[in-house]
């Protein structure tokens, strides 16, 4: 007859419907509600403690005095966070002090599965962060050949993973999409997301130094002729962040790379979910 569903045409009896590690999705949860399952087991969210580090900074709507910014970094990192579902403890902005650093590290790493700062691991800095690291745990590693994002800094601490974030806000942007978001989805036994990857011809000359990694901000535009092509957003500078916003790509540079002309093919990577 017409109109008939038939026993088993969606999925079939001992089938496996979902592989471990999937993020449920609504989709996911009408599906499992269709078979008639009505509780399945599932991870635990990991907590993570944010704070940044810094005299010099501000909460957005406060007056700056000379030498001040504002606190930038740890409002875009939450906003992360919050797509990845993940529990954030809020420790706010620690002045330069190392006793109240320390303290933020103590509280952290009791309350949280990781710990995220930004601000402090950079040479020059009224940098207590590393030293502290040392005291408490360990240091995995510091500063990385990536542009920008070098002085970026993982290490354990008795109950948590610590990441340690650069200062400038593009740069703590890229490491943490780039580094720490994908450990924080393995902690989660999270399926790893792959990277959408293109090879394109780009619009614009690109300036590089061989030597490490670049990020560079683009965009993807068409030519007259309707090829689709990349084009630098502008200014590359680790604390311009308007042109990361005006972006929709990372040009990926490799380390041996130099200059790139225009008309030369360059990788680029799509902003993954974070950054939609």
């Amino acid at each position: 007859g017409n109109n008939i569903r038939k026993a088993g045409e969606d999925i079939l009896e001992g089938s496996q419907v979902f592989t471990p590690g999937r993020k449920v999705r609504p989709q996911d949860i009408g599906l499992l509600a269709s078979l008639g399952i009505a509780n399945v087991t599932v991870y635990q969210k990991v907590k993570v403690a944010v704070f940044s580090t810094g005299d010099e900074l501000k909460l957005p709507g406060e007056p700056l005095r000379h030498g001040d910014i504002y606190d930038s970094n740890r409002f875009v990192i939450k906003a992360m966070l919050k797509k990845m579902e993940i529990d954030i403890i809020d420790l706010g902005k620690i002045p330069d002090d190392k006793e109240q650093l320390r303290q933020a590290f103590l509280r952290a790493d009791r309350e949280a599965d990781a710990v995220i700062s930004s601000g402090g691991v950079s040479v020059g800095d009224a940098d207590y962060t590393k030293e502290i690291l040392d005291e408490l745990g360990e240091t995995g590693f510091w500063k990385l050949a990536i542009k920008p994002g070098k002085p970026f800094a993982f290490g354990q601490l008795p109950n948590s993973v610590f990441f340690g974030l650069p200062g400038n806000p593009v740069s703590a942007t890229v490491t943490f999409q780039q580094l720490a978001a994908p450990a924080l989805r393995h902690m989660m036994n999270q399926q790893a997301e792959e990277k959408v990857e293109l090879t394109l011809a780009t619009k614009t000359r690109l300036k590089k130094r061989p030597g490490r990694r670049d990020f560079q901000r683009g965009k993807l535009v068409y030519s007259n002729s309707g090829e689709l092509q990349v084009l630098s957003t502008g200014n590359q500078g680790s604390g311009v962040m308007s042109t990361m916003s005006q972006s929709d790509c990372y040009i990926v540079l490799a380390e041996e790379d130099g200059d790139k002309q225009a008309g030369d093919l360059v990788k680029v990577q799509l902003f993954d979910e974070l950054l939609k």
